[in-house]
């Protein structure tokens, strides 16, 4: 009587348990198989939601992407250093020499996160000039360098200067570095930009963020040019203790071409050069 008043309740409360067991070792074999690399989603490099300004009709910088754009997940590193005008308010109307070779990206550059960078390579007449130009939407400002290098033992045949400032040469400075055969001299320009100008060029960037059509080709006009321009759309995030980056090469649209040239009609004349 007893044996059987145990035997009923056991088997009836084993049932469940042991259902209970296969379906947690089932979920577990599952969400094995669908373990993944952290900051990936479906094999795919996931983006981390964005509510960071400025914004456009409430929509942020690069929200929807597409087309030929560079994805890199990796550690979250800290902000690199460097010598920036508005950082170093002494240091504007100077020529900083320096004890070393300039940085191959000028430091003001390195640190767009979010934004724009132009970038000239210069050919023929304009051989050992480049020059970068930027929007940084987190700083809100414009950034402007433009570097010339003189080496004797290549072709480039002119001498680069020192640029020579005035006292209206507001939020302008220069590095220069040299080993008696390489002269290496930079002048930067950082100015402020509004936030109407920055929604406006949010507004700009952000069609060409999505758009899914590859860049035109071209022309070959190498015996005509004086250099070569690359322009890049940058959108770097952070989560938790990754970074995300997405970087695309892209065309001037004539909507990005337009703000960009009213921000930069307000940009520092710069030093005679």
């Amino acid at each position: 009587m007893d044996e059987q008043e145990l035997d009923v309740p056991v088997s009836r409360r084993g049932a469940p348990i042991r259902s209970s067991v296969v379906l947690a070792l089932i979920m577990l074999g599952l969400s094995g198989c669908a373990s993944h690399e952290p900051g990936m989603e479906h094999g795919h490099i996931a983006q981390p939601p964005s509510t960071e300004g400025p914004f456009c009709e409430h929509h942020p910088f690069g929200e929807v992407k597409g087309g030929a754009v560079q994805r890199t997940l990796g550690a979250k590193t800290p902000e690199p250093l460097g010598s920036t005008s508005d950082d170093y308010p002494y240091n504007v109307g100077k020529v900083l020499v320096l004890s070393h070779p300039l940085d191959l990206l000028p430091p003001e550059i390195a640190r767009i996160h979010r934004g724009l960078v132009k970038r000239f390579t210069g050919k023929f007449v304009k051989d050992g000039v480049t020059a970068w130009s930027g929007v940084d939407l987190e700083r809100l400002v414009g950034i402007s360098v433009e570097r010339r290098v003189f080496d004797f033992r290549t072709h480039q045949t002119r001498v680069v200067p020192d640029p020579v400032f005035t006292q209206a040469d507001e939020q302008s400075f220069a590095r220069k570095w040299s080993d008696g055969q390489r002269t290496e001299v930079e002048v930067v320009k950082v100015f402020p930009i509004n936030l109407i100008e920055a929604q406006v060029f949010v507004c700009a960037a952000n069609p060409v963020w999505a758009d899914k059509k590859p860049l035109p080709e071209e022309e070959d006009d190498s015996a005509m040019s004086e250099g070569a321009t690359d322009v890049f759309l940058l959108d770097h995030r952070h989560s938790q203790d990754l970074s995300y980056q997405y970087e695309k090469p892209v065309y001037m649209t004539q909507g990005l071409a337009t703000i960009l040239g009213n921000i930069w009609q307000h940009a520092p004349r710069g030093p005679a050069w």
